[in-house]
């Protein structure tokens, strides 16, 4: 959620059963007005909470530019005033995901968990374990891990929300006015909040009315399982679309048909559901 529009958006953490109290809502305004000056910011956006077993991490990240992926920066904050910023580790793997053990709370924790074998195939294809996997890392960087990967793949907007400028730049349209009620129910109109990662030819000739400047963004309906990585609801007293994601549980995204109000948010414990596709 835009920290220009944090206030109004706020309510919105209701669909999730989550509140901020009013003392949180202001330190939050705050602090984050603060680190945008601070940091030199061009938009600051409050990403949630991850709850950790003694303290929990409010999340936030910032954008030094207009192009709203280009050194993005990942902050976290103990108590809503002072916030830290995440650097990405040295040496990370991409197996960190399959860390289930809960956050701490502290950034300074060494994490060691046994992620079972590992298999290599011989010249017969029969599977040889191998050694055992066991990441160590320090908490602050599994949280560097963590909100990567959720805004990675759980992050959506509504089709037209991202513009992809001719000189390369992923820029937020300021024309946005939303998607229609009929659209908001299919998920092929929605992006994920990333830069792409398809090829955008592959991407634009996934739609009919493509455009260039819209559709070079990966579509959300290319996670498995297909169609079914997100929950999506309806409000209909506001007509206000709400897309839960079924991978990282806590990940909330809305959207208000036919206006501008669109946003993310995340209140969990930073562990990915693996069993997804055994509960379909």
């Amino acid at each position: 959620m835009n920290l220009e529009n944090l206030q109004d958006h706020l309510s919105y953490l209701s669909y999730a059963f989550r509140t901020l109290t009013t003392e949180e809502q202001m330190k939050l305004v705050h602090s984050l007005t603060v680190l945008q000056r601070m940091q030199r910011l061009d938009a600051v956006y409050f990403l949630g909470r991850l709850e950790g077993c003694e303290a929990d991490y409010m999340l936030a990240f910032g954008c030094p530019d207009k192009d709203i992926f280009h050194d993005r920066k990942l902050f976290y904050s103990l108590d809503l005033t002072d916030w830290y910023q995440l650097l990405e580790p040295k040496n990370w793997s991409s197996n960190w995901d399959q860390v289930q053990c809960s956050f701490r709370g502290d950034p300074a924790f060494r994490v060691e968990e046994d992620l079972g074998p590992s298999y290599t195939l011989d010249e017969d294809l029969v599977p040889v374990v191998e050694e055992r996997i066991r990441p160590k890392m320090k908490e602050q960087n599994r949280l560097w891990f963590v909100i990567s990967r959720i805004l990675e793949e759980a992050a959506i907007v509504p089709r037209g929300v991202l513009y992809h400028c001719t000189e390369g730049r992923s820029v937020v349209n300021p024309f946005f006015r939303g998607i229609s009620v009929n659209d908001s129910l299919k998920l092929h109109n929605y992006h994920h909040f990333r830069k792409p990662i398809g090829e955008p030819q592959e991407n634009l000739l996934k739609r009919d009315d493509c455009s260039y400047f819209l559709d070079v963004f990966d579509p959300v309906d290319d996670l498995i399982p297909a169609e079914q990585s997100f929950a999506v609801t309806r409000d209909l007293q506001r007509d206000v679309f709400v897309m839960k994601s079924l991978h990282w549980p806590g990940m909330l995204n809305f959207h208000r048909s036919n206006s501008n109000v669109y946003g993310f948010f995340y209140f969990g414990d930073g562990r990915k559901n693996w069993d997804l596709l055994f509960k379909i």
